[in-house]
């Protein structure tokens, strides 16, 4: 009988120690996104070409999309915190665009997490948002060619535990000349300040 309770107690304490481990990685992930406000910087940052994978499995080349106006921000799927905010504060600026800007606008969504963030789980992902795919790509690949992409937009990536990722929480808007002018970093920027500064660029006159 002593034996067997010492078993259990065994097995109990580790179960314990993995659920604290993993709440505390959950603590330490939400803490970096514990920012007391918005951060809203102007900048003038070339970003370099890249080449990843579509929600749709299909290649998405950068180059492509020069002379529109590029609305990207820096997510995963199993985030719990600020990246469903996020995905919600996209989902609003496509909401309010003009038919006439969606033509000229594209929204790109680039994983933090290509372990988890296959072709299928972002296509999955971006119907649960009911988003309208002819102008929004939601992006993955292989971890290198990521890092690069995270690296060209200043985004740091920390993997914590399966499905759970430390990332700078970025989104940005890249001109018509594939330069980044404006970074929303700390949480999900409210959509009329990010319309209002699109429509800056759309209408720069």
């Amino acid at each position: 009988m002593k034996r067997r309770t010492i078993v259990f107690l065994i097995t109990l304490s580790a179960i314990l120690t993995f659920q604290l481990e993993r709440a505390e990685g959950l603590f330490a992930a939400t803490l970096h996104y514990a920012h007391p406000k918005l951060e809203r910087r102007e900048v003038r940052i070339p970003i370099r070409d890249f080449s990843l994978t579509d929600q749709s499995n299909k290649i998405f080349k950068f180059h492509s999309f020069k002379g529109r106006v590029l609305l990207v921000d820096f997510a995963y799927t199993t985030c719990p915190d600020v990246c469903p905010l996020m995905t919600a504060a996209m989902r609003s600026v496509q909401d309010e665009l003009t038919p006439a800007e969606r033509k000229l606008v594209h929204l790109i969504m680039v994983t933090t997490d290509p372990e988890i963030d296959s072709p299928a789980v972002l296509a999955s992902y971006a119907k649960r948002y009911h988003v309208d795919l002819s102008n929004w790509s939601f992006l993955t690949g292989d971890e290198p060619s990521l890092a690069q992409v995270w690296k060209n937009f200043g985004v740091g990536v920390k993997k914590i535990a399966r499905g759970l990722v430390d990332h700078t929480p970025l989104t940005a808007i890249i001109d018509q000349n594939g330069v980044m002018r404006f970074g929303y970093y700390g949480t999900a920027p409210d959509s009329k300040m990010v319309l209002r500064d699109m429509r800056r660029l759309l209408s720069p006159n």
